[in-house]
């Protein structure tokens, strides 16, 4: 769209502003870029909604940490306020002021909460400056004790301390405390998370999306909270978790058909990449889980029961990913 058709859709009644109020925002906005400044200027004298989106990057550019500045404008949608650009809450509200103060409207309380990605800032101030519905999905969270009555499992195997969903998007949290049972033997004098307990809080999450969003999503009900992994199409490793590490999990979910759900998604620890997954499936619906337990050919009284293992094989990995892996020494 155009700079004569977004003129079509803006308001009027906003008087250009005084040399005071001119003023006013030159000194608030000094530590931003002059070509922050000046977007937020001709937004305010000239209604050129083009220039807000310029403003928005250039205040969430002044808050962050310098390494993580640059680009905010080619940051990806999903890029996430918190863990990606290290956004404490107190940061945040900083500028939510800032934008109110910038754009000259009101970030009500509700909608500040939910705004957790790039995507959520760009979207909701572009539905504010258009006039529209804001468009913003609801963030419910679950801490522990919530975790506990809903998910199947449950300490000493449940690794998740928090969590939230919003909308396809699920994103939870795990401190590695050092008395994890796993330590004392994954390795001896040189512990490290396995891997496997990485996937099971991959899957974990997933779970908490399913049993919470499938049922009205879907409108089927679960008779049992009992979800069965399938498999995942990829998965790599980047770095190990040690004791004392907090891991960070964000999935998505890509794909929705009863009896499965596919999410793909990532594991960051410190600000950097754990690990990264696609494709990893998982069944839910009105069976008896018993089924799967039984010998092969067994499970084929469960809904999809044959397919559901065969349908997903794990990648080979090319001769580059093996050779980067011995590099790294990797241990998983």
């Amino acid at each position: 769209m155009d700079e004569v058709e977004l003129r079509t859709m803006e308001t009027t009644d906003s008087a250009t502003l005084t040399p005071e109020q001119e003023a006013k925002l030159r000194e608030s906005f000094k530590r931003c870029s002059p070509q922050t400044i000046e977007a937020i200027l001709r937004f305010r004298n000239e209604k050129k909604i083009s220039s807000v989106i310029v403003a928005v990057h250039g205040i969430i550019e002044r808050y962050v940490k310098s390494e993580e500045a640059q680009g905010i404008s080619t940051r990806p949608d999903s890029a996430r306020l918190g863990e990606d650009l290290g956004i404490d809450s107190l940061t945040m509200l900083e500028i939510v002021m800032s934008i109110e103060e910038a754009l000259d409207f009101r970030i009500e309380d509700a909608d500040a909460r939910s705004i957790r990605t790039l995507g959520d800032v760009r979207r909701y101030v572009d539905d504010r400056v258009h006039g529209r519905a804001v468009s913003l999905v609801e963030v419910e969270g679950y801490d522990r004790d919530r975790l506990c009555l809903i998910l199947p499992q449950q300490p000493p195997f449940l690794f998740l301390d928090k969590a939230e969903i919003q909308g396809d998007c699920i994103r939870a949290s795990y401190l590695f405390k050092g008395d994890e049972f796993f330590f004392a033997g994954h390795f001896l004098n040189d512990p490290v998370v396995p891997a496997s307990i990485v996937y099971e809080a991959l899957g974990q999450a997933c779970c908490l999306w399913i049993l919470e969003r499938v049922p009205s999503r879907l409108d089927q009900v679960l008779t049992t909270n009992q979800i069965l992994f399938v498999g995942m199409d990829e998965a790599r490793f980047f770095k190990r978790a040690k004791p004392n590490d907090e891991i960070h999990v964000s999935l998505t979910l890509t794909r929705l058909r009863a009896p499965l759900a596919i999410f793909a998604g990532e594991v960051k620890v410190q600000d950097q990449l754990l690990a990264r997954v696609e494709g990893l499936t998982l069944a839910f619906g009105n069976f008896n889980p018993a089924n799967f337990d039984a010998a092969p050919g067994a499970a084929s009284d469960a809904p999809h029961g044959g397919e559901i293992e065969n349908n997903h094989k794990p990648p080979v990995p090319t001769e580059k990913e093996v050779a980067s892996l011995n590099r790294n020494k990797i241990e998983v």
